[in-house]
């Protein structure tokens, strides 16, 4: 398969597409922990987190911070406070609103915080995108999974990429199946920024038994290989039951064409 993906990379994003991303744009960012839920806030580098003493004298919250990300820690509930970050490598400062709750009330998902640069955004990520597989590619489906995932308050795309329309629907043939078993492919969307390309798509299990995807079976369409490919899971439940669908991001240097992948 011409332009087959590093292995290491796929996994990662395996990992990344789970988080939930958000802007800081001088509101505060209002976050609700789940009491007894640890929860990760990661940056874009080093940080030093303020947290209000009392929280910390009482126990109720527990901060830690390592490289580029915080852990918070609540042991019991309370209202909605303050807390400042200051970002080390600008100066700049994100302010939150934290709160906790029951285990119900909050989230445990590990929430990314990138600062909106809507005038440098473009031109730096057109310049790093196609040597740089961690600053154009990842980046790339991590906007792919928050277009096609995230709440509407967080699915705002960042200057420099854009919507591409495609007429394409069932994208079933990518999969090689050398077994005779695959998964339904369905195309979602398709993204494009710093001259990459990202196209979500949904898998689906049609079969009562559980279904291994593999995604080093995916072979491109009529445009140009592969660059890289991220998903959200590997392993499908039984049709209709919970977890038999998946998101697979498949990253090109051209528009995705399906037109040489007949089922």
């Amino acid at each position: 398969m011409k332009g087959r993906m590093p292995f290491w990379l796929c996994a990662a994003m395996a990992s990344w597409v789970h988080a939930e991303t958000v802007e800081w744009e001088r509101t505060p960012i209002p976050v609700t922990l789940a009491v007894g839920a640890e929860r990760q806030v990661r940056f874009e580098g080093p940080a030093t987190v303020g947290v209000p003493a009392d929280l910390i004298g009482t126990g109720a919250l527990r901060a830690e911070f390592a490289n580029d990300t915080a852990y918070w820690l609540a042991t019991e509930p309370f209202a909605a406070r303050r807390i400042r970050v200051r970002l080390e490598r600008t100066g700049e400062f994100v302010l939150f609103d934290v709160g906790a709750a029951p285990g119900a009330g909050g989230s445990a998902e590990v929430l990314e915080v990138r600062v909106a640069r809507p005038e440098r955004e473009g031109i730096a990520s057109a310049d790093r995108a196609p040597d740089d597989p961690r600053g154009g590619v990842v980046e790339l489906v991590r906007h792919a999974a928050r277009l096609d995932l995230a709440p509407p308050r967080l699915a705002g795309l960042p200057a420099g990429t854009v919507v591409v329309e495609t007429a394409a629907t069932d994208a079933t043939g990518l999969y090689r199946d050398a077994d005779g078993s695959r998964p339904r492919l369905v195309v979602r969307g398709q993204l494009s920024r710093g001259g990459l390309f990202v196209t979500t798509l949904e898998a689906s299990n049609t079969s009562p038994d559980p279904l291994e995807v593999d995604v080093r079976r995916l072979r491109a369409g009529a445009g140009e290989g592969l660059v890289a490919v991220g998903w959200t899971r590997s392993s499908l439940a039984p049709v209709g039951e919970p977890g038999f669908t998946a998101r697979v991001y498949v990253v090109t240097r051209a528009p995705f064409e399906f037109a040489g992948a007949a089922p």
